[in-house]
C-alpha cells in the first residue's frame, strides 16, 4: 500500500514540476528544445515510473518504530530548516549546524560533531567557492569576510 501512496505523491509532484517548467521563460538566445525541455522530460519520466509503480507495487511496507521515525522526521526538519537558513545566516553558519544535528542523530559526541560540522563547513566552502567558483551566500553575520 505505501508504494501506492508514494506513486500518487510522486504523481501529484511530477504534475507540479511541469506546470512550473512551462512558466520558465525563454530568452532569445537558446537553444533550440529551450529550457523547458529537461524539466518537462523529468517530469513525464516520473510521472510513467509512478504510474508503473502504482499499477505494479514491488514490496510490502514496514513501518519504522517511533524512535527511528521519530530521527526521520527530525532529519526532514533540518533540512527544510537548513534551506530557510542558508542565505540569512550564511552556508558555513547553516552548513555547520546542520551537519551537527546529522552527526548527534546518529549518536555521535557533542563536540567532536560540532568540530567536525566547523571543519567540513569551512571546508566545502573553501571547495565550492574557490576550486569550484560557485556562489555560495555568505550571510549577514559573515559579509566582507569571504
Amino acid at each position: 500500500m505505501s508504494d501506492r501512496i508514494a506513486s500518487g505523491i510522486l504523481i501529484v509532484v511530477a504534475v507540479a514540476f511541469i506546470v512550473m517548467a512551462f512558466g520558465v521563460q525563454s530568452s532569445m538566445f537558446t537553444d533550440p528544445l529551450g529550457p523547458r525541455f529537461v524539466p518537462i522530460l523529468i517530469g513525464v519520466f516520473l510521472i510513467g515510473s509512478s504510474v508503473a509503480l502504482m499499477l505494479q507495487p514491488r514490496s510490502v511496507a514496514t513501518w519504522p518504530d517511533a524512535p527511528t521515525a521519530t530521527r526521520l522526521v527530525v532529519t526532514l526538519a533540518v533540512f527544510v530548516a537548513y534551506g530557510f537558513l542558508l542565505n540569512p545566516i550564511g552556508f558555513i553558519a547553516a552548513t555547520t549546524v546542520a551537519y551537527t544535528a546529522f552527526a548527534l542523530l546518529f549518536r555521535g559526541k557533542p563536540l567532536p560533531s560540532l568540530v567536525a560540522g566547523v571543519v567540513f563547513a569551512f571546508a566545502s566552502y573553501l571547495l565550492f567557492s574557490s576550486a569550484l567558483d560557485l556562489y555560495l551566500p555568505t550571510g549577514r553575520l559573515f559579509q566582507g569576510w569571504f
